[in-house]
């Protein structure tokens, strides 16, 4: 288990259920949210230090606004149809990474890399 708190938010509900429950094993807690709003009072509830961010929910300006309001947290993009162009496009907003949303090996990755950094600055 990674000791940090993560959000997933994701615009399928019967799809994040099932997500989340593969990655809630993974961390400290891990709370669900459906919108952008829902997502910053999560982030802020949790203190969450890693979020997983559906770009079928959100778009990269909002993953922009979340990243500029809350810089000591991760953020990682999925989207069923990930590619390269789309792997820049949220890199450049400030994601950490951006794959394919099964990809559980790949959103672990990021978070681990995340956990990385944030040992570092202790």
């Amino acid at each position: 288990m990674r000791p940090i708190n993560a959000v997933l938010v994701h615009h399928d509900p019967v799809v994040a259920r099932g997500l989340a429950d593969s990655l809630r094993p993974e961390f400290r807690k891990l709370a669900v949210a459906g919108s952008f709003y829902e997502a910053q009072a999560e982030i802020v509830r949790l203190h969450a230090r890693f979020v997983i961010v559906d770009l079928e929910l959100l778009s990269c300006a909002e993953v922009k606004r979340l990243c500029s309001e809350f810089p000591a947290t991760a953020f990682a993009c999925i989207h069923r149809l990930a590619d390269e162009a789309m792997w820049q496009e949220t890199l450049a907003v400030g994601a950490v990474d951006c794959c394919q949303a099964n990809d559980i090996r790949g959103i672990l990755r990021a978070s681990e890399r995340q956990l990385k950094t944030l040992i570092a600055a202790a």
